[in-house]
């Protein structure tokens, strides 16, 4: 009877009881490259299995008609030093060198599978690692974050 009980509690309790989302406020997160690409990270939301970074980047260039944010490297969210401290981005289906054309601007989530851990403070996300910012075709683009707790 008990064991039964407990199996109706559990399928009646939302599924958020059991997978807390962490949204973190950002403070800073907007970078501008000369180019004409700026880039404001919004929110971060951790879930259970992926990290979602809310983004806004709008381009307007006189150089060149558009640049992509993912192109031969793989945009990634870091929070430290190595390479074990780091998720990488799923690519977007319809868009993935996150191509956008002079003039125009792109929002939404962009999903890392994994999560950082619960007591980073600062992350890191990067755009064509590597690359200069002044690449017309990909630039590098760094975006320091400080997550508010």
């Amino acid at each position: 009877m008990l064991k039964s009980l407990v199996v109706v509690l559990a399928l009646l309790l939302p599924a958020s009881t059991f997978a807390q989302e962490r949204s973190h406020d950002i403070a800073g997160g907007q970078v501008s490259i000369p180019l004409g690409l700026t880039v404001q990270v919004k929110s971060v939301t951790v879930g259970e299995d992926a990290t979602k970074v809310r983004l806004l980047a709008s381009f307007d260039s006189g150089q060149t008609n558009f640049i992509n944010l993912n192109d031969e490297e793989d945009a990634y969210l870091a929070w430290g030093e190595s390479e074990q401290e780091r998720i990488f981005m799923r690519q977007i289906a319809d868009n993935k060198w996150m191509r956008i054309s002079s003039g125009q601007s792109m929002e939404g989530d962009l999903v890392f599978p994994g999560v950082i851990p619960a007591d980073a403070s600062k992350l890191t996300l990067a755009f064509n690692p590597g690359n200069a910012s002044d690449d017309t075709s990909a630039p590098g683009v760094t975006i320091p974050l400080e997550i508010a707790q």
